[in-house]
């Protein structure tokens, strides 16, 4: 099994969409015709994203953006891990993390977060595998819908 992790820059618009289209199960561009959900998303400088491959087939991918604090210091926010289910538990979701905790290190970035739910027990396994600390402080997360 050939299996290799891609940091993806802006002159892959191409591969991340057919990243999403292989790994991301309903996944749709919303901008209108002509325009690229991907090509913005891997144009903003403040996003990144890590692309799976085994054998050069598309497996999983780990998106995210950085949030400037008003101190300065910056936080990685992991938002979407995914990996497809046949290619799950052989290390490729820790590779991609690793990935994404990396490129957060080499960027002087203060902190990386993440949130997955309560009832996700291999994601909160993973997570605390790789030294994430739990907050279970009674944090909730709040979402508008702006659409």
């Amino acid at each position: 099994m050939g299996l290799a992790i891609r940091e993806f820059g802006i002159a892959d618009e191409l591969m991340v969409g057919e990243m999403l289209d292989a790994v991301s199960d309903g996944w749709v561009d919303r901008l209108a015709p002509g325009a690229s959900g991907p090509r913005a998303f891997i144009a903003d400088p403040k996003s990144f994203m890590f692309g799976a491959y085994v054998d050069q087939e598309p497996v999983g991918f780990a998106w995210g953006n950085w949030m400037r604090y008003p101190s300065g210091a910056v936080a990685s926010y992991l938002h979407e891990l995914e990996v497809l289910e046949p290619h799950r538990r052989q290390g490729i979701a820790t590779m991609l993390v690793d990935a994404a905790i990396g490129l957060a290190r080499r960027n002087g970035h203060a902190k990386f977060w993440l949130s997955t739910g309560s009832h996700n027990a291999g994601a909160r396994a993973l997570y605390a595998q790789l030294g994430g600390e739990a907050k279970t402080d009674g944090d909730m997360n709040f979402w508008w819908d702006l659409r």
